[in-house]
């Protein structure tokens, strides 16, 4: 409850409220001042006790009377009869009240200013302006463009894109097996469908398009083989139709030798089976996935890969299998080195202090601590994976984003008698906490939770080894609406230094991704002698149809034209070894 009102100006007040509980038990005493100005409503300009203005320990907590002169200056009168006089300050500086019973100047902290004679503490730079590392100032100057000028910034010439900003990930989203993980359907797909969908050049990549232009290509030597026989009379054009002839019976592998006209087909059925060769060859030597030296042919996307994957989380109280252990002792032994990164701020290493909570607090000593270009950056060598430190930093200065990162070395072993290769992969992790408009709090908590990730490769060959890699993936957990404070959130800050926690701990399940081959060297053969049959027999039922359905057809469609005579004497021959083809079948 108010339990006394001053006047600073005609728009200022300051209240002296009291806070009691339900039983009238005095809570806290705080002064208000509110800008009565603004927007015609109240607003509250700062609150005493505040992080700058913190009271005397002399004097009492518990405030009974105020009273503001026409000069400014506020006079507090506490529950045991102690007085105190703050004095308004000058531009620039703000009023001292920790020590004494009558107030001091301080100048302003970097990335705060005071432009009135008041008793008020220092306001903070709006975001995109700053003070350029300078104190005791009367006003903010604009940031440089593309600078990280959040809310209190005390410089204002650090780049957005500096690497102190930068996050990093050791993790990459893990792929997904293709549609399809069998290859006969792979190689028919890839075979005999013609991608319309970009790149452009998927048709003429395409070997179902160039078996249609040699097959195109034959229709025309069909033509001409029939020009040769009945539209010209010279002997030379009969000859030269004998020895085309004898020499597409020659190629004939759907007629055995007896249609020349499967002579022309069969040099699209090789070309189409060479294809599926090449294709399988160049498809089986894509794996892992890691491999991607060469492409493989006749793939217009450049996507494919011999590889299948598979990826699940596993809890760690299910004891791995033999081959995996190794891995697993590889990770618990890796060792952390936490490098943070304190943003936009005025902190020196002379004001930070680390310490580790067990059921004490024991201290840490830092590998080292710069302080350069508005960034304070400290490294230190964690005694554990699991781990609860907490930062110190005495005074009042504002932190205007906090970069977390940490590393660890590489190792590789190889065990023969399992046949396994263990690769731990280095450890570079950094996650960057800020926000727009916002100044980082007092007592910000975070929260830092480590997951392992195994990457299990299965041998492409069955005598090879398999390949495990393992690393740590971090995640730091926290609400950055919660450590951080914009404005009006600030005026609350009532301490006068800053305690940072951070706890590190590891999850409870660990993610276990697999990789093996679609198609091996057996499957691999396998699969391209049935392609070869299939092309074979499929043209042959085309010519069967073609037998069956096509000429008996023509054969009736003539002889409603009345040509029967000339068109019995022109298919006789070509019927006839057609008839001779479908009794093998």
């Amino acid at each position: 409850m108010g339990k006394a009102l001053g006047w600073l100006n005609s728009d200022i007040a300051v209240i002296l409220v009291n806070t009691y509980s339900l039983s009238y038990v005095w809570s806290a005493s705080q002064i208000f001042t509110y800008n009565m100005s603004v927007n015609n409503s109240t607003v509250i300009k700062s609150i005493l006790p505040n992080s700058q203005q913190t009271l005397a320990p002399e004097f009492g907590p518990i405030l009974i009377s105020l009273i503001v002169t026409k000069m400014g200056t506020a006079i507090m009168l506490d529950s045991t009869g102690n007085v105190y006089i703050l004095l308004p300050s000058p531009p620039g500086s703000y009023s001292d009240t920790s020590t004494k019973s009558v107030s001091s100047f301080l100048p302003c902290i970097g990335g705060s200013f005071s432009s009135n004679y008041d008793i008020q503490p220092c306001s903070l730079c709006l975001q995109g302006f700053t003070t350029f590392g300078l104190t005791g100032q009367s006003s903010c100057m604009p940031c440089t463009d593309g600078a990280f000028c959040p809310l209190g910034s005390a410089f204002g010439n650090i780049s957005s894109s500096s690497p102190l900003l930068t996050n990093l990930n050791p993790a990459s989203a893990y792929p997904l097996s293709p549609k399809s993980t069998r290859f006969d359907n792979i190689l028919m797909e890839n075979m005999f469908v013609i991608n319309r969908s970009p790149p452009k050049n998927c048709v003429a990549v395409s070997p179902f398009f160039w078996s249609s232009m040699i097959i195109a290509i034959g229709a025309v030597i069909i033509i001409l083989m029939i020009v040769l026989k009945y539209a010209i009379s010279d002997p030379r054009g009969k000859r030269t139709h004998d020895k085309l002839q004898r020499f597409f019976k020659q190629t004939d592998m759907i007629g055995d030798g007896e249609l020349w006209v499967g002579g022309i087909v069969s040099f699209a059925i090789i070309f189409l089976c060479t294809c599926g060769y090449v294709f399988g060859g160049t498809y089986y030597q894509r794996y892992p996935i890691e491999n991607r030296q060469s492409a493989v042919a006749f793939d217009c996307a450049g996507t494919l890969s011999n590889a299948q994957f598979s990826s699940g989380l596993m809890s760690i109280m299910v004891p791995p299998n033999d081959d995996e252990l190794r891995i697993f002792e590889l990770l618990d032994a890796q060792i952390f080195t936490l490098h943070i990164d304190f943003v936009n701020t005025l902190y020196a290493c002379t004001d930070v202090t680390l310490t580790q909570i067990k059921d004490k607090s024991l201290p840490l000593t830092l590998l080292s601590c710069t302080n350069d270009n508005g960034s304070l950056s400290l490294a230190v060598l964690l005694p554990s994976h699991g781990i609860t430190l907490q930062f110190l930093f005495v005074g009042i200065n504002t932190i205007g984003g906090v970069r977390i990162s940490l590393a660890g070395p590489s190792a590789e072993e190889e065990n023969t008698s399992l046949e396994a290769q263990y690769n731990l992969v280095e450890l570079t992790f950094a996650q960057t906490l800020s926000l727009n408009g916002c100044v980082l709090t007092e007592q910000p908590s975070l929260t830092m939770q480590l997951t392992k990730v195994i990457n299990r490769t299965s041998p492409l060959h069955e005598n090879d080894e398999k390949i495990l890699s393992a690393f740590w993936l971090p995640y730091i957990s926290a609400d950055v609406n919660q450590i951080f404070a914009d404005e009006s959130e600030y005026i609350y800050a009532t301490s006068s230094n800053t305690i940072i926690s951070l706890s590190t701990s590891e999850t409870a399940f660990y993610v276990l991704n697999t990789q093996k081959p679609i198609v091996d060297d057996a499957e691999l053969v396998f699969t391209d002698f049935l392609f070869t049959i299939t092309c074979i027999e499929m043209f042959a039922l085309i010519f069967l149809i073609f037998k069956l359905l096509v000429l008996p057809l023509s054969k009736r469609i003539a002889l409603c034209f009345g040509c029967r005579a000339n068109l019995e004497k022109s298919f006789t021959t070509s019927n006839d070894a057609l008839e001779m083809r479908f009794n093998q079948f």
